[in-house]
């Protein structure tokens, strides 16, 4: 029983390193099947340097809100309020980030307004959900 028990621990640790950085690609990739207008890009390469800058200006979000008070400590502090603002910063992360890249053409992928309100709110739902699981499994 403890076997399965740390192998599942483990599991979700090891996701809870990859999903982050990858999750957005994942989800364009399986969207451009039933969205093919609202999602463009030139390979599944750019998919995934998109998903990982955006993972870059998610942290740059997390530091900006650390730097005026709003530290990991002080959200888990601030209860149901606390996960409201880390679930839109994560959101808005996203979805700034990606019209950043966009207007300084930076990316290859093309997202409609709908395409990108799709992944952000994917992204931010399965992401905020594996946290949870993680701070159980700790």
């Amino acid at each position: 029983m403890s076997n399965s028990n740390n192998f599942f621990t483990s599991l979700i640790i090891v996701a809870g390193l990859i999903f982050p950085i990858f999750l957005p690609a994942f989800i364009m990739m399986a969207l451009v099947k039933f969205m093919p207008t609202e999602i463009t890009h030139s390979g599944l390469m750019s998919l995934f340097i998109l998903s990982f800058a955006l993972f870059i200006i998610a942290g740059i979000f997390s530091k900006v809100l650390s730097l005026i008070g709003l530290t990991v400590q002080k959200l888990d502090e601030l209860g149901f309020l606390g996960l409201i603002i880390s679930v839109l910063s994560s959101f808005l992360s996203i979805i700034v980030g990606y019209y950043w890249m966009k207007t300084l053409n930076l990316t290859s992928v093309h997202l409609s307004s709908i395409g990108i309100l799709i992944t952000a709110v994917i992204t931010t739902i399965f992401l905020t959900s594996l946290l949870k699981i993680l701070e159980k499994v700790e």
